[in-house]
This record gives structure tokens, C-alpha cells and sequence, in this order.
């Protein structure tokens, strides 16, 4: 995954963690090696989002409080697009949650070897040249 996306993906989900906490203003972030690939974890501790809103929390434009929109700041797009660049990468996205204790939103990245890069790169290569 390029660089500048991985960025975009976590100031994404540390910003909606930051402006979304409540009193407990911390987040905590975990990143580890698995043997399918990469997983990341992101979590808050503020108002969580009910399971109706947790089906459609990635949707482009969907905010789970209109009333906070002005507030907050934001379109709604930001979810939208974290779901977008991390499923372009062949990985997942989801989001537990507890209304009032938080959410915890994972990212799951394939990991492939230097072999399987070069292998990619060859085939793009090819394609170009047709």
C-alpha cells in the first residue's frame, strides 16, 4: 500500500476518534505483523455508534448525528474513503462499537512477498507495453 495511503486511512480514523471522544480524551492505536497480513486498530472511548448506524457508518455523506455535522465538521466522506483506499488494497475495514463506551475500527492489509511485488510490477509492465 503506498505510503501517502496508509496516512490518509489513519488520520482519517484518529481524527473521527479524537473528534468524537467525549471525556476520556485518548486513543489508543495497535499495529501488528499477523501471518495473513497487517492489522491495525484504532480506538476511542466517546460516544460509540448504535448497531443501525454501525451498517452504514461507511456510506458516502452518512453522519450518525446531523445535529453535531456543524459542530464537528466533516461531510460524511472520510469513512467513505478509508473503506474505498483500504479495499483497493484488497484488505477490510469494520467497526465494533458500544454507545457510550466507544468504538474500536480494524484494518486488515494482505501482506505479499518481495517476489509477489516484482511479479506485479512485471505483469504492469507488460500491460503498459501492449
Amino acid at each position: 500500500m503506498y505510503r501517502n495511503h496508509v496516512e490518509q486511512v489513519l488520520i482519517i480514523l484518529m481524527d473521527n476518534a479524537v473528534k468524537y471522544s467525549t471525556s476520556r480524551k485518548e486513543i489508543h492505536i495497535s499495529a501488528a505483523n499477523e501471518e495473513e497480513g497487517v492489522a491495525m486498530a484504532i480506538q476511542d472511548f466517546g460516544e460509540g455508534i448504535s448497531p443501525e448506524d454501525r451498517k452504514r457508518v461507511f456510506n458516502r455523506f452518512y453522519r450518525v448525528d446531523k445535529a453535531r455535522s456543524r459542530e464537528k465538521g466533516g461531510n460524511g466522506l472520510g469513512l467513505a474513503i478509508a473503506q474505498q483506499l483500504i479495499e483497493n488494497y484488497k484488505g477490510t475495514i469494520e467497526v465494533d462499537s458500544a454507545l457510550g463506551h466507544g468504538s474500536v475500527f480494524r484494518v486488515n492489509l494482505p501482506v505479499i512477498t518481495s517476489n509477489q511485488a516484482a511479479e506485479l510490477r512485471r505483469q504492469a509492465n507488460l500491460a503498459e507495453q501492449k
